[in-house]
């Protein structure tokens, strides 16, 4: 039996809704293995990305040195003194919010140090060709109208400055467990991007960093896919239309 042209269609446009290639999501380490909870990315390491690599770390002095290294940190709830990236809905520690589960997966970035201040989380690129776009993602962005979180993210080429943008103001629990995406795009050549806090809480900052994009000369995602409903029931109906059709001998 064979698909008919209306389906394949379908399913066609229904994959490319959900697939993204070139996605640093943190499920394996640089060395394509599986992290383990607390795991420390050596600063030598890198990913590879088509034909791009990107190393992840933390100026903590703001020297322009990258001097400590980023740590993988495990979703869920992981026993009592755990380190912990973030603190979600109800205090449910690097916990996504009910249908962002996910999205986050099973692992994401954080400083080596939770909770401690970080200085600028830095993204480098090695690459001979123009890297025009990118995009990521900052978890928990929360606060109250008094000890707010917001973060900048800066894209340079060399010291050159290409451009910012300010995460939104996390003065309420609207983003709690939830993710904040940036994205650049159609920009000359990205050689670096940095992450600085810049709310207004002095102490308990902590940064959850996952799913990031280090888009070729092409624009990069720039919100959170959420499942297309009218080509799932499509699909759904069509699969049933096929498999109750006569056979053709």
């Amino acid at each position: 039996m064979r698909f008919p042209r209306l389906l394949t269609l379908i399913l066609f446009v229904l994959v490319s809704q959900f697939t993204h290639a070139g996605v640093i999501d943190f499920e394996t380490n640089a060395l394509g293995q599986t992290p383990t909870d607390n795991e420390v990315m050596p600063l030598n390491q890198s990913f590879q990305v088509d034909g791009v690599s990107i190393s992840f770390g933390f100026d903590t002095d703001f020297d322009g040195i990258v001097d400590s290294p980023a740590a993988f940190e495990q979703s869920g709830y992981q026993g009592a003194g755990e380190d912990t990236g973030f603190w979600g809905i109800d205090g449910a520690k690097d916990t996504a919010a009910p249908g962002f589960e996910n999205v986050l997966g099973d692992f994401f970035l954080r400083q080596q140090n939770p909770y401690q201040p970080f200085g600028v989380f830095v993204i480098s690129y090695d690459s001979v060709d123009n890297i025009s776009a990118a995009s990521g993602e900052i978890w928990d962005i929360d606060g109250n109208t008094i000890n707010n979180e917001q973060f900048t993210v800066k894209a340079f080429e060399d010291q050159a400055l290409l451009q910012t943008i300010q995460s939104p103001i996390g003065n309420t629990l609207d983003l709690d467990g939830k993710p904040w995406r940036f994205g650049f795009e159609n920009l000359s050549n990205i050689t670096r991007l940095e992450i600085s806090f810049s709310g207004t809480k002095t102490k308990g900052i902590g940064l959850a960093f996952d799913n990031f994009y280090p888009e070729k000369n092409k624009a990069a995602p720039t919100a959170v896919s959420e499942p297309n409903m009218p080509l799932l029931l499509m699909v759904s109906i069509a699969l049933i239309l096929v498999t109750r059709a006569p056979l053709k001998r």
